[in-house]
């Protein structure tokens, strides 16, 4: 009789382990695995600072392609080619002012 319940505890003391280490296994799996709960909160992460850079770049594309449009030959700004000119050659600086008087 004994001999029996002692059978009878030592399976389920072996079954209670077994099951414990199961399930800390798919614990740690979900919280700590390839495709778990961090690696998620991760990647939403890694995403909203990839669309806010992309929308800085895209800015800065709308920005030149404007400029650009204003250097085509069939739409020429005077006053941005001045511009221009002025910043790249130094004659201007953020206080003065320029004044085009025509001849």
């Amino acid at each position: 009789m004994y001999k029996y319940l002692n059978r009878k505890n030592l399976l389920l003391n072996l079954m209670t382990v077994f099951s414990l280490l199961i399930f800390i296994f798919f614990i740690s799996h979900i919280f700590f695995g390839e495709r778990s709960l961090w690696k998620i909160f991760s990647l939403n992460n890694q995403i909203s600072l990839a669309k806010k850079e992309y929308s800085i770049l895209l800015d800065k594309k709308v920005k030149t392609s404007s400029e650009i449009n204003l250097l085509r030959d069939n739409n020429l700004d005077p006053d941005i080619i001045s511009e221009i000119a002025h910043k790249l050659l130094g004659l201007i600086h953020s206080d003065q002012i320029v004044i085009d008087i025509p001849k």
